[in-house]
Order: C-alpha cells, then structure tokens, then sequence
C-alpha cells in the first residue's frame, strides 16, 4: 500500500487530498479545477487517467513484480441537495460500478444518485 500510496500522490497538485479509507480503498479530492461541472468533469477524469496509468506499472517487493489495476468512481461537487454523506455515497456508488464492468475502469454515479 505504500508504494501505491506514493504513485497516487505524485499525480496530485499542492491543493488535492489524498487518504486510504482502509484495505485498498482511498479517495482523492480534488481541489479547485473549475467553476464549470463539465470543465471539472474533463479535468477529473485526466487525472483518473494519469493514476490508472501509474497504479499499472509494475510493483517490485522483494525481488517478484506484482501488477494491480485501480477501479475508480467519481462524483462532482457542488451539486444541488449534495453534503458529505451524499457525495460519499456517489462516489461508493460509482466505484462499485466501475467494479461491476470490468477492472481498471472509471465510473461516474447514475445521474439519479
């Protein structure tokens, strides 16, 4: 978990937060990249982008490669009747359907989450 730790706070900027939920769950926010929800979403889904890239490249743990894959599931804030506990909820929800389609996807939540 360090290693992967280490790789996905390098593809962060000075005002991004990243922390391990627990096991091999972290969530990354994502501060001010734009005012805009479809400039915001572009710019989320780069950064997706760049951390499924390097969580890919190999691992190497006393002498042996191991390779993993990152689901991710993204949510956008603000949005109307949004708090924490919902933004939370749509981020579960679109990384579990990230899961359901297939390793090292990104998945945002239904538009009715």
């Amino acid at each position: 978990m360090i290693q992967i730790a280490r790789r996905l706070a390098r593809q962060l900027r000075e005002e991004d937060t990243a922390a391990r939920l627990g096991g091999d769950e972290f969530i990354v926010l994502l501060g001010n990249i734009s005012d805009s929800l479809d400039q915001a979403a572009v710019a989320a889904r780069k950064v997706t982008e760049k951390i499924q890239v390097v969580l890919r490249k190999p691992y190497r743990i006393r002498g042996q490669d191991y390779h993993c894959s990152a689901s991710i599931g993204i949510t956008l804030f603000p949005q109307p009747g949004q708090d924490v506990k919902t933004l939370f909820k749509q981020a579960d929800t679109a990384l579990y359907r990230a899961k359901k389609t297939g390793r090292n996807k990104c998945r945002k939540p239904p538009t009715d989450a």
